[in-house]
């Protein structure tokens, strides 16, 4: 459906609910206040949830409680850093005591992670605070130039909340009606993304929306088999650190600018680029999103260290400071483009991607992709698996006339520097590397992470 048309029929359908086009309004809005202004409209968020949970939730209670805080110590900004920090851990085991008390069960959304390290995480969204999620996600399209009603085309891992959506079970008419198709990430053989690419000329999306390994999997492919049949106006990629290599790759064959957006199914949108694409702005009137160390104290710009989310919105089982395992850095400037929101690091890794050290030390795991960037004509993709502390496996699909023994050595030689000679590295060449459970794709991982 032309977009156009499509905005009217939306406009129409939600006119009689009016708060539906003033949360619009007060999102776009927001973004253009002063910073003070901002500062001032999450503290007020911060203080009135961590009062909520405190005296609505069972789990609050006692772990606030327990660290010898309650809601009136909340005095200035800063004491928000006070609080203990929350763990996927305690998540898992606590999460029935962090609901709200007496919450009708229509309130709330139950939502699954796949679980990246291999433990799947449950969590509830407040179906209240989601009402926020269209707004920030439109707000996040203008910022690409997008406005409401483009066709989009997701490349993305199923699930019971969207497998209805799938090409499969949709028709063209449900596609025409909803300016979306869901293509599964879950499948890339190249007859499926033969079918994705007849699929995609006759949709031509204006956006598509992907994890980052499963759209530079479809570039690969779209590149050897003579480029797509429709022009897109923009990439969207998350739930996946972005490499330079893959979002030039993706980029030459949509002929489209790729933009990184930051979110996880425990807290939907923390923060996305703009055409700038100089880091990634903050939705920091309803995420409060900070950079700290291993302590919980937080560290300064350009200082990369774990990433800790508030969701300012969910009051049905509120997530506060919740360390959810990513790593990247915050950023001091301010962006050309003119918005007050704050701005930070695209994401570097995740925390179970450092490898751990005989010596005790660790290293950063994704450092090891960077010595793939000068070979990466050589190479399709690649994957450094640590399984102990001294022994990792390197797996390599290369491309059909790979130097293969000269990679070898090069690699070898970067990767035993690079952990101080005290890993052994096992590197195969393979036709084809598995994706995770979830759909994604992991270039590095640990094994030790269980043990840390």
């Amino acid at each position: 459906m032309n977009p156009a048309i499509f905005r009217l029929l939306l406009r129409a359908k939600q006119w009689p609910n009016r708060s539906f086009f003033d949360r619009i309004a007060q999102v776009e809005k927001n973004q253009w206040i002063s910073r003070d202004q901002l500062q001032e409209l999450a503290w007020q968020k911060q203080k009135a949830l961590v009062k909520h949970a405190y005296e609505k939730t069972p789990f609050y209670k006692e772990k606030y409680s327990q660290a010898g805080f309650e809601p009136g110590d909340l005095r200035r900004r800063e004491d928000f850093e006070r609080l203990p920090v929350l763990t996927k851990g305690e998540v898992r085991q606590n999460l029935e005591r962090m609901r709200m008390q007496n919450l009708p069960e229509d309130r709330v959304r139950t939502m699954f992670t796949g679980g990246s390290t291999g433990v799947p995480l449950k969590v509830y969204q407040d179906r209240q605070g989601a009402l926020w999620n269209d707004p920030m996600r439109f707000r996040t399209h203008g910022a690409w130039g997008l406005k409401m009603g483009v066709r989009i085309a997701h490349i993305w891992g199923l699930n019971p909340l969207n497998e209805q959506y799938e090409q499969n079970q949709q028709s063209s008419w449900h596609r025409y009606l909803h300016n979306f198709v869901l293509l599964s990430a879950f499948d890339m053989t190249e007859e499926k993304m033969v079918k994705f690419a007849g699929i995609l000329a006759r949709y031509k999306p204006h956006l598509i929306i992907s994890y980052t390994s499963a759209m530079y999997t479809f570039a690969n492919f779209l590149l050897e088999n003579g480029g797509p049949k429709w022009k897109t106006k923009a990439v969207w990629l998350t739930s996946e650190p972005i490499h330079d290599f893959q979002k030039q790759c993706i980029e030459q064959a949509l002929s489209a600018p790729v933009y990184n957006q930051y979110g996880s199914v425990e807290v939907f949108y923390y923060a996305a680029q703009c055409r700038q694409r100089d880091g990634l702005h903050i939705n920091s009137d309803f995420r409060t999103l900070e950079v700290v160390d291993e302590q919980g104290r937080g560290v300064g710009p350009g200082e990369l260290g774990q990433v800790v989310v508030t969701d300012l919105v969910n009051y049905a089982c509120p997530l506060i400071r919740y360390r959810n395992e990513d790593m990247a850095s915050l950023v001091a400037n301010s962006c050309p483009c003119g918005s007050s929101l704050p701005l930070m690091s695209e994401v570097t890794g995740r925390v179970y991607d450092m490898f751990g050290l005989k010596d005790g030390t660790q290293v950063y795991g994704h450092r090891f992709t960077t010595f793939f960037y000068s070979h990466i004509d050589k190479v399709k993709t690649f994957q450094v698996h640590q399984i102990s502390l001294d022994r990792a496996l390197v797996k390599i699909v290369p491309v059909r006339d790979c130097p293969r023994q000269e990679l070898k050595e090069a690699l070898l030689t970067a990767f035993r520097e690079y952990t101080k000679g005290q890993m052994d590295f096992e590197v195969s060449f393979v036709e084809e590397i598995a994706r995770e459970s979830s759909g994604k794709y992991r270039f590095v991982k640990s094994e030790l992470v269980a043990q840390r």
